[in-house]
């Protein structure tokens, strides 16, 4: 009890600017000796009910900015254990610099914005000046695909009606969202089903409802194939890169996602779930992890059941499908919620990562090894995530038009 008074004391007291230069390494000294994460997600529940209360006029994202230095300063490093002739692999914690790093720093306005929204969203308008050679984060877009071939180019502006295809009307209630609805007293047709494709490209994301009131978000460079009906036993998508899925509950009416990635195939078999599929053919694994429900997943012939809270990975070298019995759910869906997820990622990990949110080509000048914790906002420049990354030390980047020059 009296650690965490002392946290929110000191929180207080630099949310006030009247934290003092000892204050500040107190806070510094208690994060950095934090060897069991409780003090981190003590002082990140502290900072999110203090940050609810702050009035807008009072944040200073230079003033914070300039806290993040100071403690950054004084960040412990853990080195991981090699073999002599091995590269020694730093991992730096980005979550809990400057007193919860990937909170306090805020990337300026950017993520303060998030944390004091009810739901956090990665649309979120920033105000950060323009930076030369500055590249902005993914927005709401897409292209809609219809079964005859016409192709609707889809953003964030506007609400209106875009189609009809049979007995279901296609929509945009709001920007960034796609909305399939049976007519008023429509009957299945009896007819083979038309597909539709909703595709995002590299640094967008697009929200779509299925006929049948199940939800799914497209993370970037992404495409979910399904009908504009669901008429048969089965309810079957198909999808290439990422989603997460809210499955409307059918219980005559399975729910299948079906993901091909080079020469391997797998199957998500559920009734009424909500899971997330990261299936891009640039990774090693195609992960599946389920937030809440039960899912099957099948791929060469073997079948794992999973629990929530659980994790299937098939990795695409050996082609062997496993199971984590417990995954970190919150880091699965990060992306969905606003945020770029770090956690555990080498540097090859992360420039994915960002590459495909910012479409960006990366380009390494020399090999690079680190690591990196934590979660940054995805609604700001490409400069702001550069430059969290560099406080490491050990690594420096370079933009360059549409590339990230990588350096040591």
């Amino acid at each position: 009890m009296f650690i965490q008074d002392r946290l929110t004391y000191l929180l207080r007291q630099a949310l006030n600017h009247s934290a003092t230069d000892t204050e500040l390494q107190e806070l510094s000294n208690l994060v950095k000796e934090d060897q069991t994460g409780d003090i981190s997600r003590q002082l990140e529940e502290l900072l999110m009910e203090e940050l609810s209360t702050t009035p807008t006029s009072a944040y200073d994202s230079e003033y914070w900015d300039d806290i993040a230095g100071k403690i950054l300063s004084s960040d412990h490093v853990e080195v991981t254990p090699q073999a002599p002739a091995a590269p020694v692999i730093r991992r730096f914690s980005l979550r809990w610099i400057p007193a919860a790093a990937a909170v306090l720093l805020l990337l300026s306005a950017g993520l303060y914005w998030l944390l004091r929204s009810a739901e956090p969203s990665p649309m979120v308008t920033t105000t950060t000046a323009a930076i030369e050679n500055d590249v902005a984060p993914g927005s709401n877009k897409a292209v809609l695909i219809l079964a005859d071939g016409t192709q609707l180019p889809l953003d964030s502006a506007g609400s209106e009606l875009l189609t009809q295809q049979g007995n279901t009307r296609i929509s945009r209630p709001t920007g960034g969202q796609l909305m399939y609805s049976a007519l008023p007293g429509a009957r299945p047709l009896s007819t083979a089903p038309s597909y539709n494709t909703l595709r995002t490209p590299r640094g967008g994301q697009f929200q779509v409802t299925l006929p049948d009131g199940t939800k799914v978000w497209l993370n970037a460079a992404s495409s979910l194939t399904y009908p504009v009906a669901f008429n048969g036993p089965i309810r079957q998508v198909q999808l290439t890169g990422e989603a997460y899925f809210e499955v409307a509950q059918h219980a005559d009416m399975p729910f299948k996602v079906k993901v091909q990635t080079g020469a391997d195939s797998l199957e998500v078999l559920v009734l009424g779930t909500q899971f997330n599929i990261m299936a891009y053919e640039d990774e090693a694994t195609v992960n599946t992890t389920l937030l809440q429900g039960a899912v099957k997943v099948n791929s060469n012939n073997n079948s794992k059941q999973l629990s929530p809270g659980q994790g299937a990975y098939l990795n695409k070298q050996d082609h062997i499908l496993s199971v984590i019995p417990h995954v970190n759910t919150e880091e699965a869906v990060a992306w969905k919620n606003g945020f770029l997820q770090l956690e555990g990622n080498d540097i090859a990990a992360t420039m994915r990562l960002i590459a495909r949110w910012y479409n960006m080509e990366v380009v390494y000048k020399a090999p690079v090894a680190v690591h990196f914790r934590g979660l940054i906002p995805r609604n700001v420049p490409i400069s702001k995530v550069l430059k969290m990354m560099e406080m490491t030390g050990e690594v420096h980047f370079e933009i360059r038009g549409k590339q990230i020059i990588v350096s040591p």
